[in-house]
């Protein structure tokens, strides 16, 4: 009677988790068009970017990220629940982006762009959390693509209808701002219905303690090594190929339809497709192994993306691209709960979020630099080749890629 009472309270959280996650990712959907596409197109075509702008912007999803190592241990101090430290960065997301559209130069607009698209990243330990306590180890990444499914959808359906308006009316780009804005408070909300337990207790007076994990836990850290690798040779070119299609450095000089047609709505379209599959594989088999074959798919997407200016090659490099995100996005917001043992969850995601953070504030910085000296399909060839060799990289770890990894010594850094 106590096992059936206590399993349908399980299915209970799961159902209620789910269901406010469905929300959360129908505001996600929305809020990804701006971060893929929106912000950095607005501040090029109506503001006239520079190079540090376009840079910042392009970084700041990551920025967010390297600030969630600090958000991780000073919220961590409150006892707050989870849903709660995760909810109230998302509501000042919403805020600086409707603030963005009020912009009357290209510093205001940068500005609040950037801090919107900061704190939207800066929660994602938080939600693994949420994530890890209240799903079964066995369907979580199938619960969880549901969500990334509804947050595809509805990235491409906001991307198509933006862009049009936009080339409709130029001054349109206010109204997706403000529908930007609007979202991150209705995605703040829908965080903080999802029922959570506390934030984990560290007891830690520095917020880089955490860090050690890398060389304690020397099976995470060689992972994270390969991912850092991996990670910087798709996140240098990511802003970047918004510029390719953009600017007319390169010829092409997109619309925006156009632009958010292979930046946004071609890859949300096969990222749709593929990202049940590759969940329901998440969960079923070797981690390390699914991981080099999402490597492989973005390996000759980026490479041919950079490659020529035909739309049909870059539409088919931007599928691959979507397929690989279909099991990228699943795969990197919940490997950690294969890897961290009990209680240690939202620790070991907050150093695999920064070390993102990382790589992806350099990505494109170096990336904008580096294409100014080499062109844009010889940094396609390089991305190509780093990839690879993350993805070979990857070979002797297989044999931990199968259930659950716990470290050999229970750290507690």
């Amino acid at each position: 009677m106590i096992n059936a009472s206590t399993h349908a309270d399980a299915e209970g959280l799961v159902r209620q988790t789910f269901r406010w996650d469905l929300l959360r990712g129908f505001f996600h959907g929305v809020l990804t068009s701006g971060t893929q596409t929106f912000g950095l197109f607005i501040a090029i075509r109506y503001f006239d970017a520079d190079l540090f702008s376009k840079s910042l912007i392009g970084s700041a999803p990551f920025i967010g990220m390297l600030f969630s190592l600090f958000l991780f241990h000073y919220a961590a101090l409150t006892q707050l629940k989870n849903s709660v430290c995760g909810s109230l960065p998302v509501v000042l997301t919403g805020v600086f982006l409707i603030l963005a559209a009020t912009a009357g130069s290209l510093w205001t607009y940068t500005l609040w762009v950037v801090l919107g698209f900061m704190l939207l990243t800066a929660i994602i330990p938080f939600l693994t959390s949420i994530y890890h306590d209240n799903y079964p180890a066995d369907r979580r990444g199938s619960l969880f693509a549901k969500a990334v499914l509804v947050t595809v959808l509805v990235s491409v359906l906001s991307g198509f209808l933006g862009s049009w308006a936009m080339d409709r009316d130029p001054n349109f780009y206010k109204w997706v701002l403000i529908a930007l804005g609007v979202a991150g408070l209705g995605q703040g909300y829908a965080i903080w219905r999802m029922p959570s337990q506390k934030i984990e207790d560290h007891n830690l007076t520095n917020p880089f303690t955490h860090m050690k994990l890398v060389v304690q836990d020397r099976s995470f850290g060689y992972v994270l090594l390969t991912w850092f690798i991996m990670g910087f040779a798709n996140l240098w070119v990511l802003p970047l190929r918004v510029d390719y299609l953009t600017s007319s450095t390169y010829g092409i000089e997109g619309s925006a339809l156009f632009v958010a047609t292979l930046i946004t709505v071609v890859p949300d379209i096969m990222r749709a497709f593929s990202a049940p599959l590759l969940a329901r594989l998440f969960d079923r088999m070797n981690f390390i192994v699914l991981r080099m074959i999402i490597n492989v798919l973005f390996a000759f997407g980026v490479g041919l993306f950079f490659l020529t200016k035909n739309p049909y090659v870059i539409g088919l490099a931007s599928a691959l691209i979507g397929i690989a995100f279909g099991g990228g996005t699943v795969a990197w917001s919940l490997w950690v709960t294969k890897y961290a043992p009990p209680g240690k969850v939202a620790a070991y995601m907050s150093v695999h979020v920064f070390l993102t953070g990382v790589r992806g504030t350099l990505g494109p910085l170096v990336g904008f630099w580096t294409v100014q000296r080499i062109g844009a399909p010889a940094i396609g060839m390089v991305s190509f080749a780093m990839m690879m060799l993350a993805t070979l990289m990857l070979i002797p770890e297989i044999k931990h890629g199968r259930g659950k990894h716990i470290p050999p010594a229970q750290v507690v850094p």
